[in-house]
């Protein structure tokens, strides 16, 4: 059996500095560590979880649950996530949450308290009182919550600004009549519309529009759920309606590619006919016909943030609760090229 001593004469490094580097302390020059990090892969070095336990305290396992991994996003920053914790010398374990609440609570109460050190978590029906209750007092991280009173840490994906970027570029190529795919204008009117993702990047929208002086018409602001499919439909129904628009800004970036599909259905040429953007910066968008000009959350420093927040908690952290914007950057491609 591969030990850590084993590790550290690979690394040229002491054993005590393997230990530390494998464990991610920032004490260790990041050249050291993946010094150390190299060897253990190629020594096929896989700590003992319990015997690390049983000394420790901890497990060195890092919870991660998300709504959804059968979609390109959530299954693509559950990667970077993963990667990240790797990074530190720790385990992920990764669970999908469906967005219903038995599996929320579940994984809270099977996992998060039973297993892992703490987790990273996308909350959809669970009340702070749950999580921390559920959560056996284990740290939790939170994606995309802005609660006013925030209780936990959180990182949140760049949804007003990526979303301001977006309607610019739009206008920027020429577009004057742009259509929102995604959430109906009055969504805002809802208690928590606001700080709801959708909801942040109608905020966006309308933000963009106020300070490019365009007056906004409800029309333009069409409900459809977050699937390929319903894309698809939607833009069906939206040209045989007769609706005109010359741009289109959709949510997230597998709306897009439906809608894409939807018009090119009804002979719609993007990006002559109709210039489209989406949001997320998926994998996808570069391999399509046409591929899909799109706001990319930067998901390792999405990652980085996360568990940085989460192990600064695991470590004793008693600062109050942060709440942290992952980078993003505009790509544009052919779908807006003109």
């Amino acid at each position: 059996m591969v030990t850590m001593s084993d590790v550290a004469k690979a690394a040229g490094v002491s054993r005590a500095t393997a230990s530390y580097a494998l464990r991610g302390d920032p004490r260790i020059a990041p050249a050291t560590t993946d010094r150390v990090l190299q060897a253990a892969r190629a020594l096929q070095y896989t700590t003992n979880l319990s015997a690390r336990s049983l000394r420790s305290g901890r497990s060195g396992l890092i919870g991660v649950a998300i709504f959804e991994l059968d979609f390109p996003y959530p299954s693509e920053m559950s990667a970077a996530i993963s990667r990240e914790v790797a990074r530190h010398g720790l385990e992920a374990i990764v669970q999908e949450t469906s967005n219903s609440k038995e599996s929320e609570i579940a994984i809270l109460q099977k996992v998060t308290s039973q297993l892992c050190d703490g987790t990273i978590f996308s909350p959809g029906n669970v009340s702070d009182e749950e999580i921390r209750a559920l959560s056996g007092g284990k740290p939790v991280v939170l994606l995309d919550d802005l609660s006013p009173d925030p209780v936990f840490d959180s990182v949140a994906t760049p949804c007003e600004a990526g979303t301001e970027t977006a309607i610019r570029h739009l206008v920027d190529i020429g577009c004057r009549r742009i259509l929102v795919i995604g959430a109906n204008y009055d969504m805002l009117a809802e208690d928590r519309g606001a700080t709801s993702v959708s909801g942040r990047r109608l905020i966006g929208c309308l933000n963009a529009f106020e300070v490019l002086g365009i007056t906004p018409d409800p029309s333009q602001f069409v409900s459809t759920e977050w699937r390929t499919a319903n894309a698809r439909a939607m833009a069906h129904t939206l040209v045989d309606s007769g609706v005109e628009f010359d741009g289109a800004f959709c949510m997230t970036d597998s709306i897009a590619l439906g809608f894409i599909r939807g018009l090119a259905d009804r002979g719609v040429n993007v990006p002559q006919d109709a210039a489209v953007i989406g949001f997320d910066g998926i994998n996808e968008c570069d391999y399509y016909i046409p591929s899909l000009s799109t706001i990319a959350t930067d998901m390792e420093d999405l990652a980085r943030k996360a568990v940085g927040l989460l192990l600064d908690r695991i470590d004793g952290g008693g600062v109050p609760a942060r709440t942290l914007t992952a980078d993003y950057r505009l790509v544009a491609r052919e779908s807006t090229r003109r």
